[in-house]
């Protein structure tokens, strides 16, 4: 009886696995580019100088100097293959400069009128108190831009041809396809940075704006209409450490509202990481997807398909030999600024455990767990001490137990 019963549940197995293999996606009702984090940094701003080079503004790892080219990369791809919409979820600029808002906006006009562009501002467009000019040696105050600012700058790329407009905020309500509504959330609080006198960085949505959402979802939900969200803080805590400041900090209420209307997946960035993290309710799961930045190892953007009855994902590097240059980046700013820490608590074993920690960060901002996974397999030593009460960083325990997993892909059946 035991393997009869065997059997028939192997069998049955096998048939769930078959059929969700076969499941028709039916017909490609939109193709949708996603970005994050482009930084975008205005040449203007750093002419003539050699101490204020892109490569030296930051210590973490972005390759600052090759934002024109990437985002222009990406830019080459979309004109030849001609997706529906290009989606950008935030920090567009390095600090919210007039210059670079401008600038930019000169890039994205050269993208062919068959896709249309849709922006949502991150905590470092608007207000932002650090807005600077490097040029000619001399560091200098330049002027950033007001949330008036960014809708009448970006009035072609989402703002003009919204159905629904939040009055709180630069959120808005846009129909991607016959059957699906773009949700474009602005989750800063830029507006408060000069009450506060400091740059805002967390996220968070006001009760006006949560009942202008719930009134969209509603108007979805009459309309038999699927809602995909877009937002850039995240909407669902990707690593431990990092949920104060990232993740939105009435994220419950939200994630409430995309149960009661079947809103399945959000998009997000402002980590810089590659992830793809998810919640489950009453057999109802949350996708929340966030979007390494351009400018860090990987240099990925996001491809989106919305089908009938699925929606498939696939974070792609950008097509730039650059690949060797951003890794070497990442690596050596990690390294470089974590060195006498290291040495101080490990001593003797302090560069094979930096070393180890610096491919391991690299990879991790990247996605690419199996990368993590090979390194710990032929790291055991280290590993162990990782992950016991000798080291100091919970950073690096968490990423040692993550699945072994890319986050590079997404498959939801509807």
């Amino acid at each position: 009886m035991k393997n009869k019963l065997g059997l028939l549940l192997i069998s049955l197995l096998l048939l769930s696995s078959c059929n969700e293999q076969n499941i028709d996606k039916g017909e490609l009702l939109s193709e949708i580019y996603i970005a994050s984090d482009l930084h975008f940094l205005a040449n203007s701003l750093v002419e003539n100088t050699t101490k204020y080079a892109k490569r030296n503004l930051t210590r973490d790892g972005r390759i600052q100097e090759y934002d024109y080219d990437l985002l222009s990369s990406i830019i080459k791809e979309i004109n030849i293959n001609e997706p529906n919409y290009f989606i950008i979820t935030g920090d567009l600029t390095f600090n919210g400069e007039r210059d670079s808002h401008i600038e930019l906006i000169k890039l994205l006009k050269t993208i062919n009128k068959n896709t249309k562009t849709l922006v949502i501002p991150g905590n470092h467009d608007i207000n932002n108190l650090n807005s600077t000019s490097y040029a000619n040696d001399k560091v200098s105050v330049t002027q950033n831009i007001s949330i008036d600012d960014f809708r009448s700058f970006y009035a072609d790329f989402g703002y003009n041809d919204a159905i629904s407009y939040d009055s709180e905020s630069l959120s808005y309500f846009y129909k991607l396809d016959e059957s699906t509504y773009g949700l474009f959330l602005d989750t800063t609080l830029s507006k408060y940075n000069y009450e506060f006198d400091a740059n805002t960085v967390g996220g968070f949505i006001q009760i006006q704006t949560m009942e202008w959402i719930e009134n969209n979802l509603i108007k979805a939900a009459n309309e038999n209409k699927k809602v995909i969200s877009f937002m850039h803080h995240n909407l669902i805590t990707h690593h431990e450490n990092f949920e104060n400041l990232f993740t939105l900090n009435n994220a419950k209420e939200l994630q409430d509202l995309f149960y009661k209307y079947d809103v399945r997946l959000n998009f997000s960035g402002h980590l810089h990481i590659q992830n793809i993290a998810s919640i489950t309710n009453k057999k109802k799961k949350i996708y929340d997807i966030s979007s390494s930045s351009i400018l860090d190892y990987g240099n990925r953007y996001g491809i989106l398909k919305r089908y009938d009855n699925s929606i498939d994902y696939k974070a792609c590097k950008i097509p730039l030999s650059i690949n060797d240059i951003s890794f070497l980046t990442f690596y050596q700013k990690f390294y470089d600024k974590s060195l006498s820490q290291y040495e101080y608590y490990y001593n003797d074993k302090s560069e094979a455990l930096l070393d180890l920690c610096a491919k391991i960060n690299a990879y991790y901002f990247d996605g690419d767990y199996e990368k993590i996974h090979e390194l710990l397999k032929s790291n055991r030593k280290l590993k162990r001490f990782i992950l016991s009460n000798n080291f100091k960083s919970t950073y690096f325990q968490v990423i040692c137990k993550c699945e072994n997993k890319n986050q590079h892909d997404l498959e939801i059946y509807l």
